[in-house]
């Protein structure tokens, strides 16, 4: 699904007809904006003589969306370049290059791992820096093998697991812990791992885990046994997470 972000009708038509055969939704406001779970990019349509009022906006998305990649379609005017200095998006497209450009720009930017968007997100942000290395880092690496202890994080980065553990803890309010994230993540690798065709018990092994252990840490996040955690779609466990974890880290951080 694609979310279209626009302040006309005009404009939704334009991007509309330029997505190809994407499925979308047209969101005239962003106060309302629907909190689907499968949302694979969001497409901001703004002319450039409004696009400064959106950087507010778009601080507050990337936040609520982190991981989700926003392209921002305008006019081609000199001060665009300005007025997104704010904010990093995916693409910047002109409406004059809609239908060359909109459909390649989606693609490449689908095609980049949403743990990996992540992972740039929390670099950019403002959270303690050894933190922000950590947290960048275990995420990378979540996609194939996920380090699942704080001490084996904290000595990879060079930091103290105590630190680490007290800074993840403050960021978030309290409201979760740097354990809980990574054994997190080893889910998230399992349940695409499951996705791929591989049983339960080769994914434990895969992550060099017990399936018992597999069993008792998706009951503590998401909170639901492997057979239903299999019937997770991919886009559901990915806005849990970001729910539940990145978005408490990013929460009044970013610009």
């Amino acid at each position: 699904m694609i979310k279209i972000i626009v302040e006309s009708s005009h404009d939704a038509t334009l991007i509309e007809d330029a997505v190809d055969n994407w499925p979308v939704r047209i969101v005239n406001d962003v106060e309302r904006l629907p909190g689907d779970d499968d949302v694979e990019c969001l497409i901001l349509g703004s002319r450039a003589r409004n696009l400064a009022r959106w950087v507010g906006p778009l601080g507050k998305i990337k936040r609520d969306w982190a991981g989700v990649p926003i392209i921002v379609v305008t006019d081609s005017e000199p001060e665009v370049a300005l007025q997104l200095s704010g904010i990093k998006v995916s693409a910047v497209v002109w409406f004059e290059d809609l239908q060359s450009e909109l459909g390649p720009a989606i693609r490449a930017a689908r095609g980049v791992d949403h743990i990996l968007r992540l992972a740039g997100e929390i670099e950019e942000s403002t959270l303690p820096p050894s933190l922000r290395s950590a947290l960048a880092h275990g995420l990378r690496v979540a996609t194939d093998r996920p380090i699942r202890r704080v001490r084996k994080l904290a000595s990879v980065v060079g930091s103290s697991p105590v630190t680490l553990s007290q800074q993840f803890r403050e960021s978030v309010g309290g409201r979760t812990t740097l354990a809980r994230f990574l054994r997190a993540l080893v889910i998230l690798r399992g349940h695409q791992l499951r996705s791929s065709g591989l049983g339960w018990d080769r994914v434990a092994g895969e992550l060099r885990v017990s399936r018992q252990t597999l069993h008792r840490q998706s009951k503590e996040w998401p909170g639901r046994r492997l057979g239903p955690l299999a019937a997770m779609s991919r886009g559901q466990l990915l806005a849990r997470f970001v729910s539940d974890f990145v978005r408490p880290l990013l929460a009044d951080r970013t610009d």
